[in-house]
């Protein structure tokens, strides 16, 4: 009990006080669907709900639609055009050894559903699958992460 009126005590004299910082940010909701397009013959597609987000922990749920394909979930900042990531012709695939700052998830399954908490600095972001030719197919979009909520 004493100890409790001491802290109101030096909480009330302005003695003492907790930083905005030091309390728990809750993460703000992301979610992603991976979808292959399925026999409708619709193109591969990765879906980010909301796009826009505050900085700070996020929690991205993401959900591989796809009934026969894995499919990946990385992240990184990048200011530039999707179409100007370091790509291998070769392999169809972005070459991941060139870029910094590369968060996400790999290797999902089909039907698979897993839960990722990142946290993100203001800026624009590019999510895309880098499985064989699936960047190339328009598994890709943006995340712009704003810098107040």
């Amino acid at each position: 009990m004493l100890k409790r009126n001491v802290f109101q005590a030096l909480v009330t004299a302005g003695l003492f006080a907790v930083a905005p910082s030091a309390l728990p940010v809750e993460p703000t909701a992301v979610t992603v669907h991976l979808s292959d397009g399925g026999k409708a013959g619709a193109g591969m597609s990765l879906t980010l709900v909301p796009s826009t987000v505050p900085a700070g922990p996020v929690e991205f749920t993401i959900t591989n639609d796809s009934r026969t394909l894995k499919h990946e979930f990385l992240i990184l900042p990048w200011s530039k055009d999707g179409n100007a990531l370091p790509y291998d012709q070769k392999t169809q695939q972005v070459n991941e050894d060139r870029l910094s700052k590369l968060q996400g998830v790999e290797d999902l399954n089909p039907r698979e559903t897993v839960t990722t908490r990142l946290v993100l600095e203001p800026g624009r972001y590019i999510a895309f699958c880098n499985e064989p030719g699936h960047f190339r197919d328009a598994m890709r979009a943006t995340l712009i992460v704003s810098s107040t909520k």
